[in-house]
């Protein structure tokens, strides 16, 4: 394997038009692997079908669709995890950055689906957004950390403390901005056997592409600029972050 992409939504439509061209250009980069996440019920089936040698899924019901979310999707979840080979369970987790989403919803959901990671013996790929704690909190009440922290932001002390329990920390574009300080000391002060390279496409740009789509070929540039961050060639950055990948999903 080359360079793996631990977290991509290439089920979502604004890649329909030219998903496969955007694959290949990526291919030719070096990227080679790609981790896709479901976000609800809806979209499950759009995300088996791209399932491929290279193409890696999980399913989960993401918490910025809390509000869209029916008790009966866990089941529905569990079903599709039954049926079909996935190598996690997400993305999943809290959101308390957005006012409107139920907590008390969102953590029904979530500690539903740490639940099924565990009876399924699968990691967990998890949405943190302004609630580090708060997830790393519900880990610990279930007793489980087979888990990557996708988008990580929060702080040097928090991740020093998850990462003694195993879980992973995933970094994207977010981490080049020359503003991202606090995301950068946390990139700086991590080893990299703990650290994955996402690009969290089509969202999540580059600071100087606001607007445009986050390409799977991005991925190389993620890794050149983590790489820079932390003074390690970008092809031993590439390494262990392929070695984490296959550790964690079982790629």
């Amino acid at each position: 394997m080359g360079l793996i992409d631990s977290h991509i939504h290439l089920d979502d439509v604004r890649y329909q038009a030219d998903r496969t061209g955007l694959l290949e250009t990526a291919k030719e980069q070096g990227v080679t692997d790609w981790v896709v996440p479901s976000v609800n019920s809806d979209r499950m089936q759009s995300v088996i079908e791209l399932q491929g040698p290279h193409v890696h899924i999980a399913l989960g019901l993401h918490p910025y669709w809390t509000a869209e979310h029916h008790e009966s999707d866990l089941d529905v979840l569990a079903d599709a995890i039954e049926n079909h080979d996935v190598v996690a369970v997400g993305e999943c987790g809290l959101d308390y950055f957005l006012p409107d989403l139920n907590r008390d919803k969102q953590m029904t959901f979530f500690d539903g689906q740490i639940e099924l990671a565990k009876a399924h013996d699968l990691p967990l790929i998890l949405h943190v957004r302004s609630a580090v704690q708060a997830v790393f909190e519900r880990l610990k009440a279930h007793n489980y950390f087979r888990a990557v922290m996708h988008s990580f932001s929060g702080s040097v002390e928090q991740a020093k403390s998850i990462m003694q329990k195993g879980v992973y920390l995933g970094f994207g574009a977010a981490g080049l901005n020359p503003k991202a300080r606090k995301i950068q000391a946390v990139i700086q002060s991590i080893p990299s056997s703990h650290l994955m390279l996402e690009t969290d496409g089509p969202d999540q740009p580059f600071y100087d592409q606001r607007g445009q789509r986050m390409l799977p070929q991005h991925l190389t540039r993620v890794c050149d600029g983590i790489a820079q961050l932390k003074g390690l060639k970008s092809s031993d950055l590439a390494a262990s972050n392929s070695h984490n990948c296959k550790q964690l999903f079982g790629l």
